[in-house]
């Protein structure tokens, strides 16, 4: 739990007491690998951390799976427009491997808000979190091709390629698996 630590300590300026009270309200849940943190039309009720393992997130289409997000170690992890409005989610969250994630209820949540706003500082910082990330992504594949998305992959998640399977990537990145090989060969050749 350091980092999450250094992030109500370091980033957002809080005391250690806002640290502990807010670790006195999580639990923890263990997946096994291809076991499902969160499934489509179940509402989501938690903001949790990824303490080791990893997860992805996908959609369904027509059978078909689209993976949209990653989730590894330290990375904040939930069906985030689930989360805020409470309705049923449209996405699938799966552990590629053992996976452990620390987490806090809505409930819990909004209720260390309501009896120390300071707590608004953690909440805006997730949100910004994942707002960012999905801008980032959206914007990728307005402006960016397979190779150039790829990289960008590459600079946010170091190491991905050791942890994800290269069929994921690929689903990830919007292209098929064999695609993402010949990316990766000519970016070799040209290195």
């Amino acid at each position: 739990m350091e980092s999450l630590k250094d992030i109500f300590i370091e980033k957002l300026g809080l005391e250690i007491h806002h640290f502990e009270k807010f670790t006195n309200e999580i639990y923890t849940k263990v997946l096994k690998k291809k076991e499902h943190l969160i499934q489509e039309g179940s509402v989501c009720d938690f903001v949790g951390i990824v303490t080791s393992g990893k997860l992805r997130s996908y959609v369904q289409k027509d059978g078909v799976e689209f993976n949209n997000d990653f989730y590894l170690e330290n990375n904040f992890v939930t069906a985030y427009t689930s989360y805020l409005t409470q309705l049923p989610t449209n996405c699938n969250i799966e552990a590629l491997a053992d996976t452990e994630i620390q987490y806090i209820t809505f409930k819990e949540f909004n209720k260390l808000i309501d009896e120390d706003p300071a707590f608004l500082k953690l909440a805006k910082y997730i949100s910004d979190t994942f707002f960012i990330r999905k801008c980032k992504r959206e914007t990728s594949f307005l402006k960016n091709s397979a190779s150039e998305r790829l990289e960008i992959l590459y600079k946010a998640y170091p190491g991905i390629e050791q942890q994800i399977s290269q069929y994921h990537i690929a689903s990830y990145l919007g292209i098929k698996p064999e695609s993402l090989s010949r990316i990766k060969l000519l970016t070799y050749i040209n290195k």
